[in-house]
């Protein structure tokens, strides 16, 4: 199976998340802002932050520029000041693209203001190699 993670940094709490899924899955994580070539992936992680709402337009630009036939599944991570599951709008567009989305996201605490100065900590990164393993055997199976 070729696995691919991609992500759009921020601030570094994506990337943290990213580099341990893509170390798990023995790939390099993808700066979306950087230059590459996303090969034909069978397996797609995403990793966004959101603000106001919803995921960052950088990354969403980036999904909506995707090929169709050139993903056949998705799971997304994300960071939020809240912990809230705010990226409904990627999902809708992976799916309009006819890519299948694991049902379940993860989502991390991120920094903000002064609250939250420690996140992702070792227990999130943790946490989110659970979530991997979960992705990982549904896609498998």
């Amino acid at each position: 199976m070729t696995i691919s993670v991609i992500y759009h940094y921020n601030r570094g709490e994506t990337f943290r998340l990213a580099e341990a899924i893509a170390k798990r899955c023995g790939v390099e994580p993808i700066e979306i802002s950087k230059a590459h070539v996303l090969p034909d992936t069978d397996l797609l992680f995403v990793g966004m932050s959101t603000h106001h709402g919803k995921p960052d337009d950088i990354l969403m630009d980036y999904l909506d520029q995707l090929p169709v036939n050139k993903i056949r599944g998705a799971a997304i991570f994300s960071t939020h000041r809240n912990a809230q599951d705010r990226t409904a709008l990627a999902v809708n567009l992976l799916e309009h693209k006819g890519i299948t989305v694991f049902p379940e996201r993860f989502v991390c605490l991120q920094p903000y203001l002064m609250r939250n100065k420690d996140r992702p900590n070792k227990d999130d990164v943790r946490n989110v190699l659970v979530f991997t393993e979960r992705v990982l055997s549904s896609f498998n199976g």
